[in-house]
């Protein structure tokens, strides 16, 4: 049959428009739930009978998880039990039952220990713990996280932005992963690595720190900054220019060898809400298909006040791997404290009631500011070279005060007068408020801490957060 030229038409614009429809059409993942996995003291486990989850705990190979723990073991047919030895502790546990004894004494299990493929499998935590490691679990990387030394693991990221080489190689060995903020929207909504105006761009040489990142076992993620919310109102306006974005995104990506991509949308519009939900859960879909992950930078709420109604917390917790809440820059515009403990646990109480606490990563801004008659300026607790800071141990030399610790807040605080007469006031993190606040991941079973940023940070910072707990490194092998 011949078709005319209208007919052609027609038909073509069939196709486009068909075209339109289908190639943003979320991908479904392809991959299947992955193995639960092991990882004691920064190394995997392996095990013949994997390990698996029982009404919500893991369970795993006795026998396996004993030597690994330097545990003797003993097991009796007869009565079906097993028994673990670790100098003065002994743990026993009979098959199907629900109670537990260490040194004699009964302890309640949510689960019993099974048999399964011929191998005795017991509760992870409950039996680590009993010989003094500390237990944790990583949802995102489905992985049960045990040190021996007591201490437990958490995520620690680092976001990476101007002048941050050096702060980068010197805590290498300190962090789970770094974000680096090296990508923005032009004008057109389109994926850029060059905006001079805003210090936006791929540096020089950028590809030794995604190679340092992978050599030293750390994940590296690609950051995604934009806080136009005309710009981002535009981008996420269509199906299509939500799928060009995405397609750009993973181009990026897969091209670097980043590990995933951290989205830092700010200043979202409350009529945007829909949208960026739609394209948070295409993009978590199809970095999840790739193998690579999402998290999401929110800017954070209280129960009393709802600043960002654009940010629907519940939906984007489910689309992404965890989410960052930048717990700093309370209100900027004011002399006062930023980041206080105080208001810091109530935007973290807001946070998991509505998302899962192992998927929350609480922001740190290390730094501080220092108002004054022409406005505010970004202030760090000592000279580490940076050419934009104000540094407050050089500024309490020249103008003869001292910081203290305000008790509610937990933060640094001082005034003096500079040589024109004219009165500054400083608000700053404190290795207190730091200490405060790791310990509050730690209470609330949150998943980590995230640094902003590299560049600020001191010696005192990372000896105090790792005096909470260790970096977890999920690519360690």
């Amino acid at each position: 049959m011949r078709i005319g030229s209208n007919g052609k038409n027609l038909l073509v614009s069939i196709f486009a428009v068909l075209f339109i429809l289908t190639a943003f059409i979320p991908a479904k993942p392809c991959f299947a739930a992955a193995n639960v996995r092991v990882l004691l003291d920064g190394k995997y486990l392996d095990f013949d009978v994997p390990p698996i989850i029982e009404n919500d705990r893991t369970l795993a190979p006795f026998r396996k998880i004993s030597e690994a723990l330097g545990a003797e073991i003993q097991w009796d047919q007869e009565t079906r039990t097993v028994t673990a030895y670790k100098n003065d502790i002994r743990v026993l546990l009979k098959i199907g039952d629900k109670t537990a004894y260490v040194n004699e004494v009964p302890i309640k299990l949510d689960t019993p220990p099974i048999i399964k493929n011929d191998r005795t499998l017991v509760p992870i935590r409950f039996f680590s713990e009993a010989f003094g490691a500390a237990v944790s679990w990583d949802n995102a990387a489905r992985t049960v996280l045990i040190n021996t030394n007591g201490i437990p693991s958490k995520y620690i990221l680092g976001y990476y932005y101007s002048q941050s080489y050096q702060d980068f190689i010197a805590n290498l060995d300190k962090m789970s992963s770094t974000a680096v903020k090296w990508y923005t929207l032009d004008e057109n909504g389109n994926l850029t690595d060059r905006d001079n105006k805003r210090y936006i761009s791929v540096p020089e040489g950028y590809n030794e720190v995604i190679s340092l990142s992978k050599e030293s076992g750390i994940e590296i993620q690609m950051l995604l900054f934009e806080s136009d919310s005309v710009k981002l109102s535009k981008v996420l306006g269509t199906l299509e220019s939500r799928g060009r974005l995405v397609n750009q995104i993973l181009t990026v990506v897969e091209r670097e060898g980043y590990d995933g991509v951290n989205l830092d949308f700010e200043y979202l519009k409350a009529a945007d809400k829909d949208n960026y939900n739609n394209f948070t859960s295409v993009l978590y879909n199809e970095l999840k298909a790739r193998g690579k992950s999402l998290s999401i930078s929110l800017p954070v709420k209280t129960e009393r006040i709802d600043w960002w109604p654009g940010y629907d917390y519940a939906a984007l917790g489910r689309n992404s791997d965890f989410v960052v809440l930048m717990a700093y820059d309370k209100n900027p515009s004011t002399p006062g404290p930023q980041s206080g403990i105080d208001w810091v646990e109530e935007v973290v109480d807001y946070a998991i009631a509505r998302i899962p606490a192992e998927k929350v990563v609480l922001g740190i801004g290390y730094y501080g500011y220092d108002w004054g008659p022409s406005g505010k300026s970004a202030v760090i607790l000592e000279n580490n070279g940076a050419t934009y800071l104000k540094f407050a141990d050089e500024l309490a030399k020249q103008y003869g005060f001292s910081l203290q610790l305000d008790e509610k807040s937990g933060l640094f605080y001082g005034k003096y007068t500079d040589e024109n007469g004219a009165t500054h006031e400083i608000w700053m993190e404190s290795n207190y408020s730091v200490d405060r606040k790791a310990k509050m991941v730690i209470q609330k079973g949150l998943k980590g801490v995230a640094l902003w940023r590299l560049g600020y940070s001191t010696p005192s910072f990372w000896d105090t957060l790792l005096n909470n707990f260790s970096p977890v490194k999920l690519n360690n092998e």
